[in-house]
């Protein structure tokens, strides 16, 4: 029984050399980092009218009431961005719309209240993922077209060869279509 019980007392032990170890090594690692003091005045002039801040692209422009009240639009179908340019679908700003939703779903969860219409997340990711879709597919009819050409080469270049061998044997094309011709004529008047 003793021996069970210097057991437990020496795994305990383990445990808390091992609490020990780790709150020195917190109170280590706080010591060496440096503190953020965040400053609310330039936070709270972000996304406001008149402001100038870089970082207002990250954050939604209309108001909480107004977002709250107003229904947001849905996401782009594949249908829809297929009769768009290559160009135009770069120019859809869907990237930013994307850090500017995180951006405010990070501020929501810092400061303890709800999202405003989560759901454009989704209707984001959901274009994004579209726009991926049709880009490969033009990639793959792309590289199908490209396919269909270097084999039409192939045959081109197949018959180019038949024709320079019928020349190099016989002679001229030219010769060979008139010889063909003269027959044709004796055929008809006999």
């Amino acid at each position: 029984m003793d021996d069970n019980s210097g057991g437990e007392s020496s795994s305990s032990n383990n445990g808390d050399d091992k609490k020990e170890m780790i709150q020195r090594w917190m109170k280590w690692n706080t010591a060496k980092t440096l503190k953020y003091e965040p400053n609310h005045d330039l936070i709270s002039k972000i996304g406001k009218e008149g402001s100038t801040s870089p970082l207002d692209a990250f954050r939604d422009t209309v108001s909480k009431e107004k977002r709250q009240t107003e229904r947001v639009g849905r996401s782009w179908s594949a249908k829809e961005l297929r009769r768009k340019s290559y160009d135009d679908l770069h120019k859809l700003v869907l990237y930013k719309e994307k850090n500017m939703l995180l951006t405010e779903a990070n501020l929501a969860r810092r400061h303890g209240y709800m999202m405003i219409q989560p759901d454009r997340r989704k209707k984001v990711r959901k274009s994004m993922g579209g726009i991926r879709h049709v880009l490969g597919e033009r990639k793959r009819a792309k590289i199908a077209d490209h396919k269909l050409y270097l084999e039409e080469l192939e045959r081109v270049g197949a018959l180019l060869e038949d024709l320079d061998v019928a020349a190099s044997e016989g002679g001229s094309m030219e010769d060979d279509m008139h010889k063909e011709a003269t027959e044709k004529l004796e055929e008809d008047k006999i």
